[in-house]
């Protein structure tokens, strides 16, 4: 028997087994454990650490590398663009003073023009330097050296145009051909390639701006990263040397204690240093042991239990079904000896006042013969319908079967009927669908047994002047037989019960005529027994449908 582990028990139990001479060794094979599992985590704590550090410094040199490379970029992209500008003011400038002399007639200060042409030129020998410089930075500029050749171009022919107006004279001419080079070659071809220069410079410094802020975006992304990096080598050091000690000791612990609570299931985790995984195979072992000894007992009760459940069961439904026996048996008894007392009671009486009778006529004596007889034809049929439903429970019920019309079965059903349908302006009518090769392959005296009970009960609820609808069908493989009235339906709570036998409605007493219980039962057993089904469907203040399946035949031989 396994009994709790007590931390204190344990402690003495080990100090008693432990010899003195012994701590030598304890002592070695300690220093030894702290050697072998110490040394190696604390070297996976210096590589990670070591890798952390590398990844850092590679990081700082490569922001320092690229930031270096964009702000060199970005230098010389705004340097570019700041010439362009101050080569369009210059030449603006160059411009007016070439117009005011043309149109005013002042001496222009030739030192002046002179330096302001130089600063001209060393706007555009600074532009194509950059340009190119620009070029082997960032890759070809489309248009950017050759939009400057285009420049110079057209400077120089303004400033060409400028000085051939010196040849006319003052006058109109003079100054519509200034008011031509300021409006064409001006204010439109000069200033669209100078805005077209501005605008496309500005493109790239708008870019190298964009650059320069996702170098950052990733230079901040990669510092996150790293850091996170930092923090779970941090766990990973921290849980690398909490594996290598502290979780098996514990382990080893929990375990010890499990065993005592009577966890047998409960196992030493593998997968740690070499130095524990001995010791965790013996300690599982162990267990495992234990707990097969333990499987094989619980099974052994299993057993014991479920055998004696079973036979608790057998004998339970054995008592059960005799149970059922004994109350089907007094059940029956009781049905009959209450059907058969009302005939034999008016059989017994009607015979006991013709014996006593002294001065009786002939006709007194045949009605009372004529109410013995009724009462026995009636008792012959009560006993031959159950008869037949005790045939049909133990299924020994043999039909005569032969291939016949359903429409010749219901009319000789009819002729039986009439008698009793006519004198109450109740109407019989019978439809069948009739197919070429379709027959009903049934016991022909059973067929009108079951028409002659369900228009019996149709009859005798259906109101005067209403109709009886009588309808055959084939569809499905099947013979499907509605009959349909006009009564006022049937209780829905006694549905359900209208096909068990003895059964009668809530609504009818022993002087409704309403019979014994058994007219619809026997209806059931005959479809059943042709390998069909009945129902019914019924609508309070509507009426009442009966439908019944038989298998189609289709044998032509009548």
């Amino acid at each position: 028997m396994l009994h709790p582990f007590r931390a204190g028990d344990g402690d003495r139990a080990r100090a008693a087994r432990i010899p003195h001479h012994g701590a030598g060794r304890y002592s070695s094979a300690s220093s030894m454990l702290d050697r072998s599992v110490y040394r190696r985590k604390i070297r996976w704590v210096a590589w990670l650490g070591a890798a952390v550090v590398a990844s850092a410094a590679a990081l700082a040199i490569w922001s320092v590398i690229a930031t270096q490379h964009h702000l060199r970029q970005a230098k010389t992209a705004n340097g570019l663009l700041a010439e362009h500008l101050q080569l369009s003011v210059r030449s603006y400038r160059l411009f007016k003073q070439l117009t005011d002399e043309v149109l005013l007639g002042t001496l222009a200060n030739q030192a002046v023009a002179r330096n302001k042409q130089a600063a001209i030129d060393e706007s555009l020998a600074r532009i194509r330097y950059l340009e190119l410089k620009q070029r082997d930075e960032l890759g070809p500029v489309p248009g950017a050296v050759e939009d400057t050749d285009e420049l110079e171009a057209l400077i120089a022919e303004v400033v060409a145009n400028f000085e051939a107006l010196h040849e006319l004279p003052p006058g109109e001419e003079r100054a519509s051909r200034v008011s031509g080079i300021l409006e064409d070659q001006i204010d439109i071809s000069f200033r669209d390639a100078v805005n077209t220069a501005l605008e496309r410079q500005q493109g790239v410094v708008t870019r190298m701006d964009h650059q320069i802020g996702a170098v950052h975006t990733q230079l901040v992304g990669v510092s996150t990263a790293l850091l996170i990096l930092a923090l779970v080598g941090a766990f990973a050091a921290n849980r690398l040397l909490e594996r290598g000690i502290a979780r098996p000791l514990a382990s080893l612990y929990e375990a010890a204690r499990a065993l005592g609570r009577g966890e047998l299931h409960h196992r030493v985790p593998r997968g740690f240093d070499a130095e524990f995984e001995e010791m965790a195979v013996a300690f599982n072992s162990m267990a495992e042991q234990l707990s097969e000894k333990e499987a094989s007992r619980e099974e052994t009760r299993r057993e014991l239990e479920a055998a004696v459940e079973e036979r608790t069961a057998a004998l339970q439904e054995a008592n059960a079904t005799l149970q059922r026996s004994d109350a089907a048996r007094r059940h029956f008894f009781a049905d009959v000896s209450h059907e058969l007392r009302t005939p034999l009671t008016v059989i017994r009486g009607e015979a006991q006042v013709a014996l006593r009778a002294t001065k009786r006529s002939e006709d007194d004596y045949r009605e009372a013969l004529d109410a013995i007889l009724d009462q026995a034809v009636g008792l012959s049929r009560l006993v031959d319908d159950m008869l037949f439903v005790a045939r049909s429970d133990a299924r020994t019920i043999r039909l005569n079967r032969r291939t016949v019309e359903p429409g010749q079965l219901s009319e000789d059903v009819f002729q039986a009927l009439r008698h009793k349908a006519e004198p109450r302006g109740v109407g019989l009518q019978c439809t069948v669908d009739d197919g070429p090769g379709h027959f009903l392959s049934a016991d022909p005296d059973r067929v009108r047994q079951l028409l002659m009970i369900l228009l019996d009960n149709a009859l005798r609820y259906s109101p005067a002047g209403s109709n009886i609808q009588v309808r055959w069908q084939h569809a499905d493989e099947q013979w499907h037989l509605r009959v349909e009235d006009r009564g006022p339906g049937i209780d829905p709570q006694d549905l359900p019960h209208i096909f068990d036998r003895f059964f009668r409605g809530t609504s009818e007493d022993d002087s409704s005529g309403g019979g014994m219980g058994l007219g619809l039962a026997v209806a059931k057993a005959i479809v059943q027994a042709h390998g069909g089904d009945i129902q019914a469907e019924s609508t309070a203040g509507v009426g009442t449908v009966l439908h019944a399946t038989f298998p189609i035949s289709t044998d032509t031989s009548l």
